[in-house]
């Protein structure tokens, strides 16, 4: 038996302005389908949420919706929950119902207790881990197992692979559709690239067999239809009108001719297209004069309370090796920002005399608007500008995006354009709070291989499980006022 058909959209254009969002050519989502919508910051996901929800009307194209959508948008107030009890504990948020503040976390559980409170069967879901920390991403993931359809956006690449069973992409004004789930389109990006590579190389190489062909034949044209020295012209047309072979003559145009259709056949050849590839030229990182210590960072009996009461550290250990990209875990309200709020203040956390501390902070704080993104990387940087151009590449500006002022970019663009100032500054030690955030999965994966290659010493926290454990060599856990390695 066939399943239900929830919705189908078709021929559907969507623009802002004279730019073309995207063109979805069809889409069908049946009863059980788990569909994990991807794309750069920009690429028009949330449109295309809006468009399957009904909010928005498409310029051309049609949907038809078959069951209604429960749509979870990204930005919206938390208000008064009206969440069942049983919802609200599954979520770890029954005791909050009527607080007057809550952080970004439990607003958000507040929300998703508000979803799962009925029976919904279908969803549209838009970055719900938002400000979750891994208990809530842990918590939200159990409650999806339950529900048979939904659409997803994220960018916890963990839970896609939990979730769902086909990817939808929305890449330079198409949306393209991939069978399973997180891993399995990223394998099947990789296999298309490399038939794409394939087939350049092929092209090129044939390519380069023909003109090479091409030349010879032109030149032994040349070459045929060259006057013979000490012949006039009348003794060459006696020799040609008496000979029993071809002449010189023919014989040239024969090979002329067969020159063009050379030509004509590379002109009809399918022209292939080299994949893009970034170059990466890596920063020299003895300019940053780095400290050959062992131990970077290091408090042998920490404690500390805030004025309250609340005590965050009590007579705890700490310690950051050099050459460590080390995560730092705990849940929301653990002490994470409080012990890297304590490195930059240098009053109870000792750092050896060479380290030079460089800080991510959400706030965007030392970005000049007015100038350009070369130009804001280029003010502190160590790093000749091939390096500095090289690394912005790496973290997915085009060369003319380099020359747009800051005043321009998304907040997805400037976050990635502070780590292109870090990785390029006299910093030798990176302290980075939550550096994910906010930011598509693209530009998590190329933060990913600049942290890899990253020749100093990094502290940071994160509450994405996939890019922890691509970078971190080392982890610490804050537990019960106490920080432990695990």
């Amino acid at each position: 038996m066939n399943a239900n058909l929830y919705l189908s959209a078709d021929n559907i254009s969507i623009s802002f302005g004279e730019r073309k969002l995207f063109d979805l050519e069809r889409l069908r989502i049946y009863e059980g389908d788990r569909i994990g919508l991807v794309g750069m910051n920009g690429a028009g996901k949330t449109t295309l949420l809006r468009l399957l929800s009904g909010e928005l009307q498409p310029e051309e194209g049609t949907v038809k919706r078959f069951c209604k959508p429960f749509h979870f948008r990204q930005f919206a107030d938390a208000g008064e929950s009206d969440a069942s009890p049983e919802a609200l504990s599954r979520m770890g948020v029954n005791t909050l119902q009527g607080q007057e503040t809550v952080s970004g976390g439990e607003a958000e559980r507040l929300r998703l207790a508000e979803v799962f409170s009925a029976d919904r069967a279908f969803l549209l879901l838009d970055e719900p881990t938002s400000n979750l920390d891994r208990e809530g991403i842990r918590l939200l993931d159990e409650r999806l197992g339950n529900v048979r359809t939904l659409v997803l956006i994220s960018h916890d690449r963990t839970l896609l692979n939990h979730q769902c069973t086909r990817i939808l992409e929305i890449e330079q004004g198409a949306v393209r559709e991939y069978d399973g789930n997180y891993d399995d389109y990223v394998l099947q990006k990789q296999q298309a690239r490399a038939r794409a590579m394939t087939e350049y190389e092929q092209y090129t190489e044939e390519i380069g067999r023909l003109k090479k062909v091409y030349r010879e034949k032109k030149e032994k044209a040349r070459q045929v239809a060259r006057k013979p020295k000490g012949k006039s012209s009348s003794d060459i047309k006696v020799q040609e009108f008496t000979a029993t072979h071809r002449s010189a003559a023919s014989k040239a145009q024969m090979l002329e001719r067969s020159a063009r259709n050379i030509q004509q056949r590379m002109d009809h050849m399918e022209v292939k297209e080299k994949p893009r590839e970034i170059p990466v030229i890596r920063p020299d990182f003895r300019l940053t004069d780095p400290p050959q210590n062992r131990i970077i960072l290091e408090a042998e009996s920490l404690s500390f309370a805030y004025p309250n009461g609340k005590a965050v550290f009590d007579d705890t250990v700490f310690r950051l090796l050099r050459g460590s990209r080390t995560a730092v875990l705990g849940p929301n309200g653990a002490g994470k920002t409080t012990l890297f709020r304590l490195i930059r203040e240098g009053d109870l956390i000792r750092s050896v005399p060479k380290a030079r501390l460089g800080f991510f902070h959400q706030d965007l704080s030392g970005l000049r608007e007015d100038d350009t993104v070369l130009e804001n990387v280029m003010r502190d940087s160590v790093q000749k500008e091939g390096v500095v151009r090289s690394v912005l590449a790496q973290l997915l500006f085009s060369a003319r995006d380099i020359r747009k002022p800051v005043r321009v970019l998304s907040g997805g663009e400037k976050i990635r354009l502070c780590f292109a100032r870090l990785f390029t500054s006299p910093a030798n030690v990176l302290i980075l709070d939550e550096p994910t955030n906010y930011l598509d999965i693209p530009s998590v994966e190329a933060l990913e291989r600049l942290f890899r290659e990253y020749e100093g010493t990094m502290l940071f926290a994160s509450h994405d499980e996939t890019f922890v454990d691509a970078v971190a060599t080392d982890r610490l856990v804050i537990r019960d006022r106490k920080i432990v390695p695990v």
